[in-house]
């Protein structure tokens, strides 16, 4: 359990006046009060915003005292909310401080201050009241790799495309899914590699400027410790450095249970949101099972005799093998586990907001290849849980997601064979700087099949849209009868967009 990280206390809400006592200036109380060691050279970030508190961030390099400040105006002029808080190398200088007592639907401004060192002006709004309507406009991406190669150069890009997604100015920003690369080289293994690596991440200005500019709701996917681990079966040491990592410097609200990362947000009347943790409780992979024959553990397994005959899979056998299917089927696997899948059913029916957007690092469409890290590896649990939203009704739920490194719109269909209705949206959107899924392919299998592969996504998967060759952003404007979601690459150009009606 990370104890420290919220060491904070309120210390006073007050005009600069106030705080000084009426005597000497604001200066004066700070020099006075706190060390005056602390660099600050990796940004700041908020998070977790509520409509009435947020979490600040911060890397105070060698510094041990410092005040978080948080004012209603840029220049810091008016009433201001001061708080007192410290940091160490115990926790690799990272600071957290939770403020409280904001006003709902408020633009606010925060900065950390150490002695005369003033870290860079952060600025978040807090949500509306939950009886407020308003419409709201947000971005999501991630797969951000930004392990720096040896000469110094970044192995994709300087994460650029978070240029673009920040000057659409958005209420937050949805950064989830692969937020570092600790499996690229050099190889994160203990704490000291992984917090190596996200500080690297924030050493890209993009970055830094977006988690400034607006605040974040974040949540892991499997680079943060090991690709496409699962928490059940992880090294339990390795696992336990890469969640200490993440939560030291994302701006996440302490909960008390260092494990328990999976949490729903309220926007206003009409968004609520909900942050699934899609590894720390997960069952092993299905992949070991399905090893016999390459192909159909690979391509489509739950593919019905009619459509192979079509000649669509005229490669797959159609009797996979056994142990294959029973595995991908088996309703004991879990990908949630029991008490978050409970969570999410609730916070899906107790919701009365129009939208119910569902933070999905890993999609949950049924894309029919590939299947062993996404929803169709744990094929029962998924089904049982779209089956949950057509039982009880429940509308307008738009899942979003990352992790697939390409962009995909389409509809959540319970079985895409049966032509029964969708229950669910989805937009898959990103990366930020990994290698996109077009390249990816054309390095398997070469460019043939990366040219069949979006003809088979739009054709017999039936998505909406298929971009697998940009690194891109979602943007999403949704108000209490539409939602539009566009996603953009760096110079603005629409990969794919759907406008969404609400029931």
């Amino acid at each position: 359990m990370l104890r420290h990280a919220m060491l904070a206390t309120l210390v006073a809400v007050a005009t600069f006046a106030a705080a000084c006592d009426g005597g000497g200036s604001r200066d004066d109380v700070t020099t006075r009060t706190i060390g005056s060691t602390a660099r600050f050279n990796h940004g700041v970030a908020s998070g977790d915003v509520t409509a009435d508190s947020a979490v600040l961030w911060t890397l105070a390099d060698n510094g041990d005292r410092l005040l978080a400040e948080v004012a209603p105006d840029s220049a810091f002029a008016g009433a201001v909310t001061t708080i007192e808080t410290e940091t160490s190398a115990e926790r690799d200088f990272t600071v957290k401080v939770r403020v409280e007592g904001l006003t709902p639907g408020t633009r606010y401004w925060y900065r950390f201050r150490a002695g005369t060192a003033v870290s860079d002006t952060g600025m978040f709004s807090t949500a509306p009241d939950s009886a407020t309507s308003a419409p709201v406009r947000f971005v999501f991406s991630g797969d951000s790799d930004g392990s720096r190669q040896d000469d110094g150069s970044p192995p994709f890009n300087e994460f650029q495309v978070l240029d673009a997604a920040r000057a659409a100015q958005p209420a937050f920003f949805l950064y989830f899914g692969d937020t570092i690369y600790a499996d690229r080289a050099p190889k994160a293994t203990a704490l000291a590699g992984y917090r190596a690596k996200y500080r690297e991440n924030r050493g890209y200005r993009a970055l830094r400027d977006t988690l400034a500019a607006a605040p974040a709701y974040t949540m892991w996917d499997d680079h943060e410790v090991v690709n496409d681990f699962a928490g059940t079966t992880a090294d339990p040491a390795m696992f336990e450095a890469g969640r200490r990592a993440f939560r030291e410097f994302m701006p996440i609200a302490d909960s008390g249970d260092p494990a328990a990362m999976y949490r729903s947000f309220r926007w206003g009347r009409d968004v609520d949101i909900f942050i699934l943790d899609q590894r720390s409780f997960r069952d092993a992979s299905a992949e070991g099972a399905c090893d016999g024959d390459p192909l159909p553990a690979r391509v489509a397994p739950g593919v019905p005799d009619a459509v192979r005959a079509a000649g669509a899979f005229a490669q797959v056998p159609e009797t996979l093998p056994a142990a294959c299917l029973a595995t991908l089927d088996d309703p004991a696997r879990t990908l949630l586990g029991g008490e978050q899948q409970a969570a999410f059913e609730r916070w899906l029916t107790d919701t009365d907001a129009t939208w119910k957007v569902v933070v999905n690092p890993v999609p949950i469409q049924a894309l029919l290849f590939l299947p062993y890290d996404r929803w169709e590896g744990y094929a029962a649990e998924r089904r049982e849980i779209l089956q949950y939203i057509r039982d009880n009704d429940v509308r307008n739920v738009v899942f979003l997601a990352t992790d697939f490194h390409a962009n995909i719109f389409g509809p959540v269909r319970i079985d895409p064979f049966d032509g029964a209705p969708p229950v669910a949206y989805e937009a898959i959107a990103g990366p930020i700087a990994t290698t996109p899924l077009e390249q990816y392919i054309v390095e398997v299998i070469g460019e043939a099949g990366a040219g069949l592969l979006g003809s088979f996504l739009t054709g017999v998967a039936g998505v909406d849209c298929a971009s697998l060759n940009s690194y891109a952003y979602a943007l999403v404007d949704a108000d209490a009868t539409s939602m539009s979601i566009t996603a953009k690459d760096a110079d603005g150009n629409v990969l794919c967009e759907q406008r969404l009606d609400a029931r």
